[in-house]
């Protein structure tokens, strides 16, 4: 699979076998929380997440849940040390992997602020009562994003909803630390209201340079189409669909690890 960002080509090659969908446009029977937004046609949006007393201790709870977690991985962290800099830190894979086991499936009652602040601020975003939690599983989770410079720490171009329990939700992307235009997560604008005919993907879990993700990889789109890399900043949250294509977000720093949460809600 191929595609570019201004100007810069990216690629990878997904193992396995590969399926092109039907004609059906999985949205359509889909709750659709974009449905009658300004950003519907894109399939996302960025916008300001708290105010600025809440945000301040938003950034230091998740600065010590961070090095906590890290700490727990066997990570050599100071209370002084740049989340930025945590390949620094974590050099091999094998470490990499350590610490991201204490930074994924988080529950939602160690998110950084109270979960229900959060609820309530994308609930007035997408103009209807959300709550963080799965009714597919009864899962409330949020994972932390680390994505180191030059590595493949990365998922590939996918859609959540190849997964059962990812349908009728909201995505957020929170920027935490690195994240900006050479870092931040890459998105198809528009492609959530695209028919599965269109898209050429793995038929299971992708297998990328001996990795195995959990979702299928995007292998093949028919037509042109557009990657963007949105770049919400520091007290703002990039809001989408996840029945958009997103993923494929290498980090193109040079010094910089990209680190975001990652959480979804549902209607209540």
């Amino acid at each position: 699979m191929e595609y570019s960002v201004k100007g810069q080509r990216f690629s990878y090659d997904a193992q396995g076998e590969k399926i092109w969908g039907t004609d059906s446009v999985l949205l359509n029977d889909s709750i659709d929380l974009t449905a009658d937004k300004h950003w519907h046609e894109t399939g996302y949006t960025i916008e300001k997440l708290f105010d600025d007393e809440l945000y301040n201790t938003f950034t230091k709870n998740v600065y010590t849940l961070l090095i906590n977690c890290w700490r727990e991985a066997g990570l050599p962290v100071t209370d002084q040390f740049l989340l930025q800099e945590y390949h620094k830190v974590a050099t091999d894979f094998e470490t990499h992997l350590r610490a991201v086991e204490k930074t994924k499936l988080l529950s939602v009652n160690d998110f950084p602020i109270s979960i229900h602040l959060l609820e309530e601020r994308i609930s007035a975003i997408c103009k209807t009562p959300l709550i963080a939690k799965n009714p597919f599983d009864q899962q409330a989770i949020f994972h932390f994003r680390v994505i180191r410079p030059g590595k493949t720490d990365n998922n590939p171009l996918h859609r959540d909803v190849w997964l059962e329990d990812y349908d009728n939700c909201i995505n957020l992307y929170i920027p935490i630390a690195g994240s900006n235009e050479l870092t931040s997560l890459m998105i198809i604008p528009g492609s959530h209201l695209w028919p599965e005919s269109k898209i050429e993907r793995t038929a299971v879990g992708a297998l990328i340079n001996g990795v195995k993700f959990n979702v299928p990889a995007v292998t093949s789109i028919k037509d042109d189409f557009t990657v963007v890399r949105p770049s919400p900043g520091p007290n703002e949250v990039l809001v989408f669909s996840p029945y958009l294509i997103h993923g494929g977000a290498i980090n193109s720093s040079p010094d910089q690890t990209r680190i975001s949460i990652e959480i979804r809600l549902w209607k209540k």
